[in-house]
């Protein structure tokens, strides 16, 4: 691409831990098209799946789902523009993580947590289900993009619970919509203008819950993508995480202007952790 200032540029990291626990049910992904065509179109996409359920079915369920999502946004087949293509491509993955569970025995228990994160013109596009988050981070003042899908978030919304008490509260993993837990299923999107050095983080409950908002806005704010996320990741174990630790940071570089398809055209430079 000869044009390097008509093209979003971002940087990115990504890592995941097992912690405690004797299998890691996150799982992370990161894609940029190699075709330039269906970059300019799409842009970058990243995406974040907390599994539940027996055996490995967790495991399982988080892998499909994301795959799922990657592969069906990004296919031949879907829409052009990146929001319904997000929409559809988060329908499959639960029909795909539904369908799975219902053939197999072994896996009839699971269902994941999903969230993603599309980069493409000027704007950001989330997608979610369960209680895996997207932070927004601009100047040093930290956002909340996403509502938790569980019965102590649930609580916290009518005023019944206190929102402060959210991390220690005992439902607070009792979900209440994942990605294929129901065959029919209600996600939350939204979309979000973007700026250079803007910053996204996705991550797990088990490191949102290690840290307060204004912990998690200076972890961000320090250095490169990787700098952070290593930085949050680490931490997170060091306080004695209870679960799988698992982050992915996105620091905008520069944006693109919108193109006239309502998306933008991306170059992803970044080093995604494998998952343990």
């Amino acid at each position: 691409m000869s044009d390097t200032s008509a093209v979003i540029e971002v940087e990115a990291a990504g890592f995941s831990e097992t912690g405690p626990r004797e299998t890691n049910e996150d799982f992370l992904g990161a894609h940029q098209p190699a075709d330039p065509a269906l970059l300019g179109r799409k842009g970058c996409l990243f995406a974040l799946a907390d599994g539940v359920g027996g055996h490995a079915a967790g495991e399982v369920a988080s892998r499909t789902a994301v795959e799922t999502l990657v592969a069906e946004y990004y296919s031949p087949s879907n829409h052009g523009r990146v929001e319904p293509a997000l929409r559809h491509a988060v329908q499959t993955a639960n029909l795909r993580v539904h369908d799975a569970a219902m053939r197999n025995p072994e896996l009839r228990s699971m269902s994941t947590t999903l969230t993603a994160l599309a980069l493409a013109g000027t704007s950001a596009y989330v997608a979610h289900v369960g209680d895996t988050r997207c932070y927004h981070w601009r100047a040093g003042k930290l956002q909340l993009l996403t509502s938790d899908h569980s019965e102590a978030a649930d609580l916290v919304r009518m005023r019944l619970a206190s929102a402060d008490k959210l991390r220690e509260h005992p439902r607070r993993n009792i979900l209440t919509r994942t990605i294929g837990g129901k065959l029919l299923l209600r996600p939350d999107f939204l979309r979000q203008p973007i700026e250079p050095e803007d910053r996204f983080l996705l991550c797990c409950d088990g490191l949102w819950a290690e840290y307060d908002d204004d912990e998690i806005s200076a972890r961000l704010g320090e250095g490169t993508a990787e700098d952070a996320c290593r930085a949050l990741v680490g931490e997170a174990l060091r306080r004695g995480a209870t679960d799988n630790v698992t982050a992915q940071v996105v620091r905008v570089v520069a944006v693109a202007p919108e193109a006239d398809t309502g998306s933008g055209r991306g170059w992803l430079a970044g080093i995604f952790g494998r998952n343990r």
